[in-house]
């Protein structure tokens, strides 16, 4: 009988303990919120640099017109004076204008050939009217979907309020509004009035309805050496992932590859460049072309991504790839096709609000050697040779401009970064002008 009592208490016994390890694990809650906070500890960005719309979206060139003359400049010092201005004053709340101009009007207007005084910002693309919105003091709820390359803003009369002109050359498009701050009027005419402390310009009639404006004499740019620092794998492993103790490590003869099951870190340490991509994502996805610009530079202020001084420089329509340019004195760099060290262009593709492929430097540039001032040709002479390229036609050219071109050298770790002519083609290719084996980016001045 005892023997018999004991089995029947053993039994309870187990069917309790049972009861209570199933009660367990149904009601068992991980405490996730420690692992949230290790993988975010375990990020480390790779810069500390996080920039504003208004510090990488900027004008690359600003002039002034009078009279049908033409002054202009690429120096960030001339263009920056009043870019900064401008983000502080307050503006009105825009207006369609575009029909105070047929399309010949305009491009008279655009090109300095009417007797009207004013200062024009050109943007290397398109920015969207949102972003403007987001740069200015602009209080406004009223949404604009379209996109701008120009802002004008043409001298006030007396007693009248300072005007701001966006202006879209390929939409035709043209939006006004007015400038409430009393300093805005004194500040653009005082820029008009010294208009002679810019270079002097002219405007060229290069085809049927392609009006350049070009440099009437030699402006100056610098031809420089730098040494470049890389920065390694791991360091963009442990600033892309969101778990990098996660994340495994496949070494192969030409790149490093790092995967944490869903995005792919391909490193290629010879090619200075590296491709982060998430397959899960569609990057086929339309995304609106403002949405995509934000969620770009946020990405990079993220992850330390501003290694360099890069400022946007276009997107593809076709492929919605946004693209952030190297700059050397604000002015843009392209790397040389043949005897490349690295690319020169951070840029991103995203799938609404994940980035699905992004693609950039590996390196950044560390000390600078003195640099060399070379005398770049005129306007007439770039017309000339661009005339002897057949390869290009003349109703394909969009814009003519100075950029710089970097290069690896017999040293290593060590680029040359020299100026030339380039152009861009409505089909979105860049061209370096050169005339046979001498180049019109002036002499090396013993860099070679």
């Amino acid at each position: 009988m005892k023997r018999e009592q004991a089995k029947t208490v053993i039994l309870v016994l187990l069917v309790c303990c049972s009861v209570f390890f199933t009660y367990n694990l149904w009601t068992f809650k991980p405490n996730y919120d420690f692992i949230q906070n290790s993988q975010y500890l375990e990020n480390a960005p790779i810069s500390q640099v996080k920039n504003e719309p208004a510090n990488v979206i900027r004008p690359y060139q600003m002039f002034v017109h009078q009279n049908a003359e033409h002054y202009g400049t690429f120096k960030a010092e001339n263009i920056d004076f009043l870019w900064n201005q401008l983000r502080n004053w307050n503006i009105s709340e825009v207006k369609n204008v575009s029909s105070r101009y047929t399309s010949d009007q305009l491009d008279e207007w655009l090109n300095g050939k009417s007797e009207s005084k004013k200062i024009e910002f050109v943007f290397s693309d398109k920015i969207p009217f949102e972003i403007f919105q987001s740069i200015f003091q602009y209080k406004s709820q009223k949404t604009i979907y379209s996109s701008f390359d120009r802002i004008v803003l043409p001298q006030a009369k007396a007693n009248q309020p300072q005007k701001i002109i966006f202006v879209s050359v390929e939409q035709r498009l043209v939006y006004e509004a007015s400038i409430s701050n009393e300093n805005a009027r004194t500040i653009i005419a005082s820029i008009i009035e010294k208009k002679e402390n810019l270079d002097p310009y002219i405007s060229i009639d290069f085809s049927e309805d392609k009006n350049l404006l070009l440099p009437e004499g030699k402006i100056e740019l610098n031809q420089m050496k730098y040494i470049i620092n890389s920065i390694s794998g791991e360091d963009f492993k442990q600033a892309l992932f969101t778990n990098p103790s996660y994340v495994r490590r496949e070494m192969k003869p030409t790149q490093n590859v790092y995967t944490d099951g869903t995005s792919l870190l391909t490193v290629y340490p010879s090619q200075e460049r590296l491709r982060f991509v998430n397959p899960t994502i569609d990057p086929s996805m339309f995304i609106e072309r403002g949405k995509a610009m934000k969620q770009s530079i946020e990405f990079l202020n993220n992850h330390g991504g501003w290694t360099d001084d890069y400022q946007f420089f276009n997107m593809d329509s076709d492929s919605q790839l946004v693209s952030f340019r190297l700059m050397v004195d604000s002015v843009p760099v392209f790397e040389n096709n043949t005897n490349t060290f690295g690319p020169t262009e951070i840029s991103m593709r995203w799938g609404n609000n994940e980035i699905a492929t992004y693609l950039r430097p590996l390196y950044d540039l560390d000390a600078e050697f003195v640099p060399n001032a070379v005398k770049m040709p005129n306007g007439k002479e770039v017309i000339n040779l661009l005339e002897q390229r057949k390869t290009i036609e003349k109703e394909n050219v969009k814009r003519v401009f100075p950029a710089y071109e970097m290069s690896a050298t017999a040293e290593p770790r060590i680029v040359a970064v020299k100026p030339y002519w380039y152009v861009e083609t409505e089909s979105g290719q860049f061209v370096k002008l050169q005339a046979g084996n001498d180049t019109l980016g002036g002499n090396s001045d013993g860099l070679e």
